[in-house]
C-alpha cells in the first residue's frame, strides 16, 4: 500500500466552495469560513481516506465528481457534507468487514461512501487533527504510531498497546487481524488508536509471535518506565509462552493501574435537563440532578447518568428516574479495591446492575399489565470514573462523546435499526440513516427481561485533560455535537469557559436548532496532573507478570465492545431482519407491488390504503410530531407486536 505524500498539504489559490451541512440551508461557503454566512451553522469539514489510489497526480487540488476535493491521491475533503454520499447497490466483499466492525468505532474507520466515478471507497475517522482554520495538521491525515511513540508518556504508550490488543479478537474473527501487524496502518489520534484501513489476512497466518516481534521494535524508543516490562512481554510473545490476547490484556491492565498512580485526577460534573420547545412533559432524567455542580478529587468515584424515557405519558419519565435511583444505590457500594477493582470485575458488576435495573422496570410493567406499546422503558448513558479509569455504558440511542483539545469522537454506538443494518453488513451508516424508521430502538431498559438485554460497556484510560459529553438525542440529532463542540466545549479545555456555561449553551442550541424533543446534557470535565513529589518508578515484569493467571475469555475482557454479537443480532430478531431488509434494501420491488395492487383494486380509496400500508414513503408529512408510543407505519406491524423495536420521536 502506498503511503500519502509527506509534502505539506496546501489549498489552491482558487479554492472550491463548501456547502453548509444544514439541510435547510446548503449555502455555499468559502473553505476558510468557520460559520455559514447565511444560517450561522458551524462549517463541518469531513476529511476522508480512499481505500485505493483512484486518481492521477494531475487531479490533486481539484474536485472529483463535483464533490470531493483532492488534497492528495488518497486524502479528500467532502465539499457537500450535508448530502448523503453515493454507494453501490451491492456492497463489495472487501468493504463488509468495516461494516461488521462498526461497533469498534472510532478504532475502525467508518465507511463514508464511494469516490465518484472510481472503484475506491472513502473512510472517515471522526474528527482528525486540524488547525484553527480547519486545515490538516498532519499531511498523512492521522500520524503513524511509530512517528509519535517516543514523545508519548508511559501511560499513553501502555494505553495504545492495550487498545491494539483489544482489537485482536474482533479483527481475527473477520480475517483482517493482519492490520495490527502493519505499522503503516497503525495511527493514533491523541490517546485513541485508529486503524487507517483494514488489511485482509488472505493466505497469511497472523500470530501473536509476529505481534511480539513488531512491538519489540518500539522498546528502545519507549519510556524508561516501561522498557523492562515491554522487553519481557515481547520476549514471551515471540517464544510462544504467552498464547492468548487475554493474557496480554491482563498484564497491560495491571501496568496501567501502577502507572496511573503517578497522576492526580480532578473531575467536575454538571447536568441540565429541559422539556424542550414542543413538549410539556419531560421524560429525561439525569444524575447529578439538573443544575447541580459536583467537584471530585483524589480517589473519589464520579458517577454521571443520562436517561431518556420511552413510553410517553405512559411512564417514560418514571422508568428514567427509577433507573437512576437504582443504579446510584448499587454503584455506591461498588468496591475498587485490590482484585475487586480490576476492569473485568467492574465491567461484570456494572452489567449485572444494569440488568437488575432493567428487571425492576420490566416487572413493574408486568404488574401494571402494560402491553406492547404501553410498556415504559428508558435509554441509558453512564460514566463511572475513578482516577485514570472511566467506564462508559450505553443502552439505546443516548450518546457519549469524548472531546479532547484536538478532537471529538462519538464513543458509543446507538442501539437502533440503522446501526443494526450496518453491523449485519447490509448498508453503510449514512445510507442506513435514510431508511424509514432508521432511529427505531432495538433495545432499551425495561422493555424486555434482562436475558434479552445486552448493555454496551467500555473501559477507557484518561491521560490528558478531556471532556465526556453525555446527552439524549434532543441534542445529538442532526449532528449538533459535531457542529458545536469546538465553539462551546473546547473553550472549557482552554480555560476560557466553565462547564456550567457550556452545558447551558448546549441546551439552548438543542432547543433552538432542534426543538423537537426533551433535551438533557451532562459534561464530565477531567483534569490530569503529574504528582510532583513522586519519581517515575520503573514497572518491572515481576510486578505485573502474575496478572497472566487472572486472564479471562476475550468476550469478557474486551473493553472496546460488550454489545450484541453478529449472531445475537440475528438470533434475537431474525424475523425483523428479514422484514426490514426486504422493505429497506428493495424499494423498487415494493413500488412495483404497489402499482400492481392499484391496478387490481381499481379504486382510489383502496389504492390509497394499500400505498399507505406497504409504502409509507409516499405518505404526506404530518404537521405534528408522532407519539413515542405510536409505531411508524413504515415497519411491519409484526415487529411491534413482538416488541423487537421501540419507536422514539424523531423530526423529519
Amino acid at each position: 500500500m502506498k503511503r500519502a505524500p509527506k509534502s505539506k498539504i496546501s489549498m489552491p489559490k482558487s479554492e472550491p466552495i463548501i456547502q453548509c451541512s444544514n439541510p435547510h440551508c446548503l449555502a455555499a461557503n468559502a473553505l476558510e469560513n468557520q460559520l455559514c454566512h447565511q444560517c450561522r451553522t458551524p462549517i463541518v469539514r469531513r476529511y476522508l481516506w480512499a481505500t485505493a489510489e483512484a486518481i492521477e497526480d494531475g487531479q490533486v487540488e481539484k474536485l472529483i465528481g463535483d464533490r470531493y476535493f483532492a488534497l492528495t491521491t488518497r486524502i479528500f475533503l467532502d465539499t457537500k457534507p450535508g448530502v448523503t454520499p453515493s454507494t453501490q447497490e451491492e456492497i463489495p466483499k472487501q468493504i463488509i468487514p468495516y461494516l461488521q466492525l462498526f461497533s469498534y468505532s472510532p478504532h475502525i474507520p467508518q465507511v463514508y461512501g464511494q469516490l465518484d466515478n472510481t472503484p475506491a471507497w472513502l473512510l472517515e475517522y471522526g474528527t482528525v487533527p486540524t488547525d484553527l482554520t480547519g486545515k490538516l495538521i498532519y499531511p498523512e491525515l492521522i500520524p503513524e504510531i511509530t512517528g509519535v511513540w517516543q514523545q508519548a508518556t508511559p501511560l499513553r504508550q501502555l494505553y495504545w498497546l492495550r487498545q491494539l490488543i483489544g482489537l485482536w479478537r474482533p479483527l481475527e474473527s473477520k480475517e483482517v487481524v493482519s492490520s495490527l501487524l502493519n505499522p503503516q496502518l497503525l495511527r493514533v489520534n491523541g490517546a485513541i488508536v485508529q486503524i487507517l484501513q483494514l488489511q485482509s489476512d488472505e493466505a497469511q497466518n497472523p500470530s501473536l509471535q509476529q505481534l511480539g516481534k513488531l512491538w519489540s521494535q518500539w522498546i528502545d524508543s519507549s519510556s524508561s518506565t516501561i522498557q523492562e516490562l515491554l522487553e519481557q512481554l515481547c520476549l514471551r510473545l515471540q517464544e510462544g509462552r504467552i498464547k492468548t490476547p487475554e493474557q496480554i490484556i491482563a498484564v497491560l491492565d495491571s501496568a496501567l493501574e501502577r502507572c496511573g498512580r503517578e497522576y492526580e485526577y480532578n473531575y467536575q460534573i454538571f447536568t441540565c435537563t429541559d422539556s424542550g420547545r414542543s413538549r410539556t412533559n419531560n421524560e429525561d432524567a439525569s444524575y447529578p440532578p439538573s443544575g447541580t455542580l459536583v467537584e471530585l478529587t483524589g480517589a473519589d468515584t464520579s458517577l454521571t447518568i443520562v436517561c431518556d424515557g420511552v413510553g410517553g405519558h405512559e411512564g417514560g419519565e418514571i422508568a428514567a428516574q427509577e433507573t437512576i435511583d437504582y443504579l446510584r444505590e448499587r454503584i455506591g457500594r461498588l468496591s475498587f479495591e485490590q482484585n475487586q477493582g480490576n476492569p473485568k470485575t467492574i465491567i461484570d458488576r456494572l452489567g449485572k446492575f444494569i440488568n437488575d435495573a432493567n428487571d425492576v422496570i420490566c416487572q413493574r410493567n408486568d404488574s401494571e399489565q402494560r402491553q406492547e406499546r404501553q410498556r415504559m422503558g428508558t435509554t441509558l448513558v453512564m460514566t463511572l470514573a475513578r482516577a485514570h479509569e472511566i467506564f462508559l455504558t450505553n443502552v439505546g440511542d443516548s450518546r457519549i462523546y469524548l472531546i479532547t483539545p484536538t478532537s471529538c469522537h462519538q464513543v458509543t454506538i446507538d442501539d437502533d435499526l440503522a446501526s443494526r443494518e450496518v453491523r449485519l453488513g447490509y448498508a453503510t451508516y449514512r445510507e442506513a440513516l435514510q431508511y424509514p424508521s432508521a432511529g427505531a430502538l432495538i433495545q432499551a431498559l425495561g422493555m424486555r427481561e434482562s436475558t434479552a438485554l445486552h448493555p454496551n460497556i467500555q473501559h477507557l484510560v484518561v491521560d490528558e485533560d478531556c471532556v465526556f459529553l453525555l446527552c439524549s438525542d434532543g441534542l445529538s440529532d442532526f449532528d449538533r455535537v459535531e457542529q458545536y463542540w469546538q465553539l462551546n466545549v473546547l473553550p472549557v479545555l482552554q480555560q476560557k469557559s466553565n462547564i456550567t456555561e457550556a452545558v447551558t449553551t448546549l441546551v439552548k442550541i438543542a432547543n433552538e436548532r432542534n426543538g423537537h424533543d426533551n433535551v438533557t446534557v451532562a459534561l464530565v470535565y477531567c483534569q490530569v496532573h503529574s504528582k510532583p513529589s513522586i519519581s517515575k518508578a520503573v514497572i518491572s515484569w515481576s510486578e505485573v507478570g502474575s496478572a497472566l493467571d487472572r486472564s479471562v475469555s476475550w468476550l469478557e475482557a474486551d473493553s472496546s465492545n460488550t454489545s450484541l454479537s453478529d449472531t445475537q443480532l440475528l438470533e434475537t430478531s431474525e424475523q425483523q431482519t428479514i422484514n426490514s431488509t426486504s422493505s429497506i434494501r428493495q424499494p423498487k420491488l415494493f413500488k412495483l407491488l404497489i402499482w400492481i395492487f392499484i391496478i387490481l383494486l381499481g379504486t382510489g380509496t383502496l389504492s390509497y390504503l394499500v400505498i399507505s400500508r406497504l409504502n409509507p414513503e409516499q405518505e404526506e408529512p404530518k404537521e405534528s410530531l408522532p407519539s413515542l408510543t405510536e409505531p411508524q407505519k413504515s415497519l411491519p406491524p409484526s415487529l411491534y407486536e413482538n416488541q423487537n423495536f421501540f419507536q422514539k420521536d424523531t423530526m423529519e
